[in-house]
């Protein structure tokens, strides 16, 4: 059985564990009191310290509160229940906290608030003494079994989106990756160097560092594992290491008197150099792999890929809770882009495209950040920015791309116009939700007639 049936199976044994009578008075105390708990729940929330960077008095009532109600009523809907339905929207759960960056401990305490409070309510009820019984271990299962899927899911989302960190941060510091590239070759053939000249010169081989203890070597033990974790290349190197200071090296530096004849010193020798050459190789492969673009970027525009805009929303949502500023999505389409594609080619919209990616960045400031989001499609975060900021931004853009002459060919030009919709970040914890605004305001722009900028309602 996989997890999924497993989990589903948890579930339909809780929902059924219970009789069905005291399943629908659970479900008729929470349908009565889902707003009186949602109050007590984020009353007592936004007390506490640790909790309170995470909501603002709007987001609470305008989305937090309705979004609890909802979530206690479906958990809570008893017999009739969908098992599966339910699972998944525990996961969803876990996956906005992942993506609020939330922590795990909160929602703990917010769970036990939750089952107190509950408790309470059902001891009011019509509930005999083994039905009060039966129905807080149900409420007690449900809610733990809700807390396990979601820390799951939190898990994984969180885990993913480190990744996704480590990986931007390589990518934006590609001019570092080269650079680091090029003075790792550089200590390995230093070393290198050290010991073909004593083996010249006849030197006291005292002088000669092992490969380990070298700067390359070094490197290879504490820094490239950073960089370059589960590689199979730099477990390939690591082996080479330990081989040389083993075996070659030893054969490579036994004096004269003791050592073997020349034409098997020769071979030893040989091997030597093929192994430098093959970790010269491994180095660069490594190091071609992190860079490669389109780990990083979109290779036809050079835009950011899109699997780097959770991280850079939840460092925007981070800056916004601390420094009380805020930001806002832009979600761009190009207007009837079909036609290009139909009308003149592929190639003429790839042109179009990465004629469009170059005036997004030609006509907005350096601290803004543009994805290619799919298709036709692009998505800026503009930071530090107001409501009217916001569009004044996206219009400039848009007239620009208006008024710019974008050639296909030696001999044709084309003009295309773009739709926007804006979306400004009000407080809320999960950044899915300011995407799904910026698009809901892109395809009203789309319905109002296209090359038009509009602004997403609350």
């Amino acid at each position: 059985m996989t997890i999924e049936t497993n989990t589903v199976a948890d579930w339909q044994d809780a929902i059924t564990a219970v009789s069905p009578a005291v399943a629908q008075v659970v479900a008729a105390v929470l349908q009565q009191h889902a707003e009186e708990l949602a109050a007590h729940f984020y009353q007592v929330m936004m007390a506490d310290p640790e909790a309170a960077p995470f909501l603002s008095h709007d987001t609470v009532q305008s989305h937090l509160k309705p979004g609890i109600q909802r979530w206690m009523r479906v958990l809570f809907q008893g017999p009739g229940s969908d098992p599966k339905a339910v699972a998944a929207l525990q996961r969803h759960v876990g996956d906005v906290h992942a993506r609020a960056d939330i922590p795990v401990g909160l929602v703990s305490r917010g769970m036990r608030l939750l089952k107190t409070r509950i408790r309470s309510l059902l001891v009011q009820s019509e509930l005999d003494r083994q039905g009060l019984v039966d129905a807080v271990g149900y409420v007690g299962v449900l809610m733990d079994l809700a807390f396990s899927e979601m820390s799951s899911a939190y898990v994984r989302t969180h885990e993913s989106g480190v990744r996704t960190d480590e990986i931007f941060r390589m990518v934006t510091a590609g001019q570092n990756a080269a650079l680091e590239r090029h003075k790792q070759l550089g200590a390995l053939s230093e070393w290198e160097n050290s010991v073909l000249r004593i083996l010249a010169s006849a030197t006291a081989t005292s002088a000669v560092l092992t490969m380990r203890s070298s700067a390359f070597g070094l490197w290879v033990q504490h820094k490239a594992p950073l960089l370059f974790d589960e590689m199979l290349e730099l477990q390939r190197i690591t082996e080479q290491i330990q081989s040389i200071d083993a075996t070659l090296l030893p054969l490579l530096l036994l004096p004269p008197s003791d050592g073997a004849p020349p034409v098997e010193k020769a071979g030893v020798l040989r091997d030597f150099l093929a192994d430098l050459e093959e970790m010269r190789f491994l180095v660069n492969a490594m190091f071609d792999r992190m860079l490669d673009m389109e780990v990083g970027r979109d290779v036809l525009t050079q835009l950011y890929n899109r699997r780097f805009l959770p991280t850079i929303l939840r460092r925007e949502l981070d800056m916004a809770r601390r420094q009380q500023n805020t930001f806002g999505v832009l979600m761009i389409d190009i207007d009837h882009f079909k036609r290009v594609n139909d009308g003149h080619g592929h190639d003429a919209g790839d042109r179009v495209l990465q004629a469009i990616a170059a005036l997004l960045l030609a006509h907005s400031r350096v601290s803004d950040f543009f994805f290619r989001y799919g298709g036709e499609e692009f998505l800026g975060v503009v930071n530090e920015v107001d409501a009217p900021h916001a569009m004044m931004l996206a219009d400039k853009i848009r007239a620009r791309i208006e008024q710019a002459v974008i050639p296909i060919s030696e001999e044709k030009s084309l003009r295309v116009t773009v739709s926007i919709g804006v979306a400004m970040h009000t407080g809320h914890p999960d950044y899915r939700h300011l995407i799904n605004q910026a698009d809901a305001a892109l395809y009203e722009a789309k319905h109002a007639g296209r090359n038009r900028v509009v602004m997403a309602t609350s």
